[in-house]
């Protein structure tokens, strides 16, 4: 387009633009005419002329056209160092990259240039998802940009039930070895030392809170962040402890089963062929148990192996020879539990008041250790469940119940039936953010209520007491789930929101490929500021000198 063209386009407020410069002109050598005796008046003419012209310039904005090879694009987030995109830039071997702001710039001033593009890299937490919604259909690849010691990835359960055992998981890079806390107020519930650099980190903890609760993590004395859930009353269930000789343990472990609300009936051998039979809490005349705590001597008790048959579960506590207990309940019922020695002691230390038997628990299919504790569930017809620990009552003793919750609570979660109603979720949840929702239960849901809002519900094809919803909360805080569950929700401004917010865009599977093209340069903003800058300074200084 030609000059004359292109005044023929001007609207009325490119003409006003022009004859302001004019006039600006105009001002700055009527002013000047005044010091036409000065020695310095070419110096001064010279200076004004500048300005005008980069004032000219800047509201012209000249541009013009640079080839580019645009099969690999990286587009980077304002909180990316220039030093981090230069160094991508080499070893991906990647010719082109935007700011965030130069590449949707692209997009809106080019239509055809995302059709141009091919693999995008995004650096950054910092990506707006109207940009990534314009390059959807190409292979899009995220590069985190975290900082060191920054939390770069962490899940845990949103909604769950007194009893069950939470788990706290993440990455982390590190500059330095250090030790991860949880902490309950200023208790610590558990910790883990991580290296130095990368790491992937699991924290598991017994949910001894009813409502909405939180743990604190920490890493040595910073806190990283709060975690809220909110726990629900666990199902009441039936426990049968069979014992052939009755002892402390047995007993400590019943009177707390019944403490927590669970009906428990104990039948114990007193005598040759003599029975006796104690209940904690009220039970019916027909009880029967969802789960049977026994030993191994009680493998082939009648009442065990229905229990089994029927999918009920079973616990083996206070096994003597490991080896021979192995044997009895894998003829019995048909596991294939395997122990190897692995000490010639006759116990192993855990902790200051626990002991095992000097026995490893072999990993076998179907089968999933509790924590660091040598006890394993496996399940097959049934539910079948081993510790090797000796005595867990002296926790108790001195104190430490959170420890004994934890053993028995993370063994017993997975032994005891399901609960009528589970909502599964994960957490953070994020405003803003589609979130799923996952109901099991036994009646039949049409619809639910979340936040203020009464929402349907989609059946799973695959089993039908099981329903999904998907929900975006709009509101922060504790918010209505249901009648009786509350979920806890974040805002969106932070970097794990944000790294949350780009996952659905994500694509590895490339579908477009990019190609040469001609891209739209101007100069950046920071360099108009600059030329701006020194030449005011340059008028301003020069009557000084």
């Amino acid at each position: 387009m030609n000059l004359i063209q292109h005044i023929q386009n001007f609207t009325i407020y490119d003409w006003l633009l022009a004859i302001g410069l004019i006039a600006l002109l105009g001002i700055q050598f009527f002013t000047l005419r005044k010091q036409k005796s000065s020695k310095r008046f070419k110096i001064k003419i010279a200076l004004n002329l500048v300005l005008w012209l980069i004032v000219c310039l800047f509201v012209i904005n000249p541009k013009w056209e640079k080839s580019t090879d645009s099969n690999r694009v990286l587009v980077y987030g304002n909180d990316v160092p220039l030093s981090v995109v230069n160094q991508l830039k080499d070893s991906l071997k990647i010719k082109e990259s935007f700011s965030q702001k130069s590449f949707d710039k692209s997009l809106i001033e080019n239509p055809n240039f995302a059709n141009q593009v091919g693999k995008v890299f995004i650096v950054g937490q910092d990506a707006k998802p109207e940009i990534l919604s314009k390059v959807a259909g190409h292979a899009i690849e995220w590069i985190p940009s975290f900082k060191e010691n920054e939390l770069q990835e962490l899940h845990w359960s949103a909604v769950l039930r007194k009893g069950d055992m939470q788990e706290v998981s993440g990455k982390i890079n590190l500059t330095e070895s250090n030790i991860l806390y949880l902490k309950w107020g200023k208790q610590t519930i558990d910790s883990l030392k991580l290296s130095k650099g990368f790491n992937n980190f699991s924290l598991k903890v017994p949910v001894f809170t009813l409502g909405a609760s939180s743990f604190d993590l920490f890493l040595d004395e910073d806190k990283l962040r709060s975690i809220e859930f909110f726990a629900q009353k666990n199902q009441a269930f039936r426990v049968l402890m069979i014992l052939t000789n009755p002892d402390f343990e047995s007993k400590t472990l019943a009177d707390w089963l019944g403490r927590n609300g669970n009906q428990v009936k104990i039948i114990s051998t007193v005598a040759k062929n003599t029975q006796s039979a104690v209940s904690i809490n009220q039970i019916d005349s027909n009880f029967t148990p969802d789960l049977i705590i026994t030993d191994p001597s009680n493998a082939t008790n009648s009442l065990v192996k229905k229990a089994y048959s029927e999918g009920k579960g079973i616990f083996f506590i206070n096994l003597s020879q490991a080896d021979v207990a192995a044997k009895s309940i894998n003829q019995a019922l048909g596991t294939n539990w395997t122990f190897k020695r692995i000490s010639i002691q006759e116990n192993i230390p855990i902790s200051a008041d626990l002991t095992a038997l000097p026995y490893s628990i072999q990993a076998h299919d179907f089968q999933k250790s509790i924590g660091d504790f040598p006890i394993a569930i496996q399940k097959k017809n049934g539910t079948v469940g081993v510790s090797l620990l000796n005595e867990t009552f002296p926790l108790m003793l001195s104190g430490d119940s959170l420890s004994y919750m934890k053993i028995w609570q993370g063994a017993l979660h997975l032994l005891r039936p399901s609960n009528a109603t589970n909502v599964l979720l994960s957490a953070p949840v994020f405003k803003d953010s589609p979130t799923e929702i996952t109901i099991n239960s036994e009646e039949s849901l049409v619809k639910i209520k979340v936040e203020k809002d009464t929402v349907n519900v989609q059946k799973s094809a695959i089993n039908p007491f099981s329903s999904q919803v998907n929900y975006t909360f709009r509101a922060t805080g504790w918010q209505k789930l249901g009648d009786s569950v509350e979920v806890f929700v974040e805002n969106s401004e932070t970097q794990l929101a944000k790294s949350h917010l780009l996952q659905p865009y994500l694509n590895t599977s490339p579908t477009k490929s990019g190609e040469t093209q001609k891209l739209s340069v101007e100069i950046p903003e920071w360099l108009w500021l600059l030329m701006l800058v020194l030449a005011l300074g340059a008028l301003w200084v020069e009557p000084k000198v």
